[in-house]
């Protein structure tokens, strides 16, 4: 049997959205399984392929999955979770760094290039770093630095506070009080 309909032009845009969510409700309707399979490739194209064209877009994709779950299989809403994860995606910016970078990471572990732990890295929450005598002075001036840093004044304010807090503190004594493996190093002795 041979179908004849009016062929009108559509963009490019609406025809990969089309395409795709043809495909999707294909999967949908095959099996629940194959469903998961669909969703699984959802989630994972909002990291891999729009990444940082739209950093919230694995929220929404995640969030939508969830919604689906509260409507039965043979919900006629169900698909429509789908439908909106797919024109989302399709209408977002596409960064693929995110996937390039794990790909480079793969390709440099399976050379035999392994990492090496920073210097700034061993602190004194390292038994590296408790060896090499660094303290909670060492982790405010070094290991906690963050770039790029959040202007506030508020964070600068609280920070420079609490280094003069401890200036005036026996750094050492107090950080092994607070901490629970003070206690374990306690009771060893």
């Amino acid at each position: 049997m041979t179908h004849s309909f009016a062929v009108t032009p559509v963009s490019g845009h609406y025809r990969k959205e089309m395409d795709a969510i043809m495909a999707a409700y294909e999967m949908y309707i095959t099996s629940p399984q194959f469903e998961e399979k669909l969703w699984r490739r959802l989630v994972a194209i909002s990291v891999e392929n729009v990444g940082f064209g739209e950093p919230m877009a694995p929220v929404l994709i995640n969030s939508l999955n969830q919604m689906r779950k509260e409507f039965m299989y043979a919900d006629g809403d169900r698909p429509l979770f789908f439908v909106h994860a797919i024109r989302y995606l399709c209408r977002c910016k596409k960064d693929r760094s995110s996937d390039h970078l794990k790909n480079i990471t793969i390709h440099k572990f399976e050379s035999g290039e392994k990492p090496e732990i920073p210097s700034y890295a061993l602190d004194m929450h390292t038994v590296r770093g408790r060896a090499m005598g660094r303290d909670m002075l060492h982790f405010l001036t070094e290991a906690s630095r963050v770039e790029p840093e959040l202007e506030c004044e508020e964070f600068k304010r609280l920070h420079e506070q609490y280094m003069q807090l401890l200036q005036n503190t026996d750094i050492k004594t107090s950080y092994k009080k607070s901490t629970p493996e003070y206690g374990i190093e306690k009771r060893k002795k």
